[in-house]
């Protein structure tokens, strides 16, 4: 009696041991459930900033967006954002932008259409040479170094995730600028009259290289670009560009980001072509301003290539999390232009210029810098809407 119960017992195990060993692999092999995507929201908020030589610009902005996971390299899947600004010079400006870094695996979509009129714009002429003289600016020669600027412009941006950190993207633009001079006398009036009107329609392949930790506050990594443009604009031209970027961390809250560009045109390139380059989900300007080099004003140099380069500290400050951060910067920004000479990597005739700054890093990815700077022309404070890179 106890040997059948024995018996019982030890094939009631093995019933159960099978059981599990055939429930195991069944089990493996039922697809995971998918994590739900979050759900799209609307978010709308003024603020201040700055444009082109002018501010503050008062602006709006409103979005619909869905919330990407908290670790992706983007605060967000897809984005659909439409904003508006003026001044109290006459600046303004009305945009529409969709943006979608996740919404499709290894894909990306970035397109937009802008109207913008900036009225305080610098022309100094072309050529790394030209001269800012502060003592012909006059009650009688306000805009000698300025001039008004109109544009619209469309552009789309495909991008495809080839392997790893390797992409390739394929952007088209179309666009109609016109410059017109200001009131009195101006170098602008001197070389082109009162008015120019510019159509472009251009292409531009790029391959980029990207390992950056994050692309709204990266901390660390490396980016690389290069790229090819074909456009109609003046006579027509062509374009061949690079962009170097690197981010070391020193400690918590402490980086060290450093940048390189440099562009080259060939044919008959606009006016508005060479003082914009059109990077990889960007628009640098060229050269001057917040976002190329804080000492100068925007479109303080003009001319068919252009090279650059940047280098900044830092620091957060007064760090909360992802609530946000108060950082301080320490910058020198060197670049020059090329206007009758052909492009060539070199340090000759280099303007530099450096300063400092405020940041104000809102939740994750809203950011505003505060650049004061001096250099070659004296001091020059701006607003930039984001990292300069």
């Amino acid at each position: 009696m106890q040997a059948r119960s024995t018996v019982r017992r030890f094939t009631s195990v093995l019933l159960l041991l099978a059981t599990l060993g055939w429930a195991h692999p069944l089990a493996a092999q039922e697809p995971e459930e998918p994590e739900p995507s979050a759900p799209w929201r609307t978010s709308y908020f003024p603020y201040l900033s700055g444009m082109a030589n002018d501010g503050p610009v008062i602006s709006a902005r409103i979005r619909y967006w869905q919330p990407a996971p908290y670790e992706a390299r983007t605060t967000y899947n897809g984005a659909l954002d439409g904003a508006a600004g003026i001044s109290f010079r006459g600046t303004r400006y009305a945009a529409v932008r969709f943006r979608a870094p996740g919404l499709v695996q290894d894909w990306r979509l970035d397109a937009s259409l802008v109207a913008e009129r900036l009225v305080r714009f610098g022309y100094f002429g072309l050529g790394n040479d030209t001269e800012y003289a502060r003592d012909q600016v006059s009650d009688d020669t306000p805009f000698i170094f300025r001039v008004r600027r109109i544009r619209y412009q469309g552009r789309v941006e495909l991008t495809r995730r080839v392997r790893g950190p390797f992409q390739v993207a394929l952007r088209a633009d179309v666009g109609r600028v016109r410059f017109t001079s200001l009131p009195g006398p101006s170098l602008f009036d001197a070389d082109f009259g009162e008015r120019l009107e510019e159509d472009d329609v251009s292409a531009r392949l790029a391959l980029v290289y990207d390992t950056r930790d994050n692309e709204f506050n990266t901390l660390r990594g490396f980016y690389a670009e290069a790229g090819t443009q074909v456009g109609s604009g003046g006579d027509g031209y062509t374009r061949l560009y690079g962009v170097l970027r690197g981010y070391v961390p020193l400690r918590e809250g402490t980086v060290v980001a450093a940048r390189i560009v440099g562009s080259g045109m060939g044919g008959t390139p606009s006016l508005y072509a060479r003082f914009d380059l059109p990077t990889w989900n960007e628009q640098v300007p060229m050269l001057g301003g917040e976002y190329s080099h804080r000492s100068f004003d925007t479109g303080r140099f003009a001319g068919r290539g252009a090279f650059f380069g940047n280098l900044e500290v830092r620091h957060d400050l007064l760090p909360f999390g992802d609530l946000g951060a108060i950082t301080l910067l320490a910058f020198v920004d060197a670049g020059r232009v090329f206007e009758e000479e052909s492009f060539r990597l070199t340090t000759d005739d280099l303007h530099v210029g450096g300063g400092g700054g405020v940041a104000l890093r809102i939740l994750r990815s809203t950011i505003f810098t505060f650049n004061f700077a001096g250099g070659p022309d004296g001091f020059n404070f701006s607003v930039g809407n984001g990292w300069m890179f």
